[in-house]
């Protein structure tokens, strides 16, 4: 069974669509919609309008009672234009494996660039033969040489997508030859 094919169980059997359903339309982005998971991780991005604290306690609880996670974080913040979003992350262990969950709760427009930003990476990922696959080995081998994720010295997803969609790289030890891990992003 595929990272992809685990996630979908997951997101219907444990009923975790429906219930953000409850809240805002989902829309699950990132290497889930462009089908290039890399590890067990889901990017969630939830219409806000729908959205209060109360809802956010409500959900807080489903998912600890659901998932009982190992790590969780929720969160409302105000961001500088003056829009209010919330955040909720959670790794969980499900079926022996752990996995991670964001959910974002965005305004349709945030939601809309960023459902654009998977569509493009995938059309442009399409025209290069084996770009996908490069992409997907990329980011697990960082992931595993403890080189992916946010912070000095990492790389993010999109550092991946730029250096093979652009650059031409074609493997791990180019891209590490060629980059500095987080600095002056791709």
């Amino acid at each position: 069974m595929t990272i992809k094919e685990k996630a979908d169980r997951i997101l219907g059997e444990t009923g975790l669509l429906e219930r953000l359903g409850e809240i805002g339309a989902p829309h699950v982005i990132g290497s889930y919609k462009m089908d290039m998971m890399a590890w067990n991780d889901l990017d969630i991005d939830i219409e806000n309008q729908g959205m209060s604290i109360e809802k956010l306690y409500e959900l807080t609880d489903y998912i600890i009672r659901t998932f009982r996670p190992k790590w969780f974080e929720a969160k409302e913040e105000i961001t500088d234009e003056g829009r209010t979003v919330w955040f909720q992350g959670a790794e969980a262990v499900i079926d022996g494996e752990l996995w991670n969950f964001d959910l974002w709760f965005f305004d349709r427009e945030t939601i809309e660039k960023a459902e654009g930003y998977c569509e493009d990476i995938m059309a442009r990922a399409a025209k290069i033969p084996g770009a996908k696959e490069r992409m997907i080995g990329i980011k697990q081998e960082l992931r595993e040489r403890g080189l992916y994720g946010f912070g000095e010295g990492k790389f993010i997803s999109m550092d991946v997508y730029r250096a093979v969609l652009e650059q031409g790289i074609t493997d791990t030890e180019g891209m590490l030859e060629r980059y500095v891990p987080g600095m002056d992003r791709l």
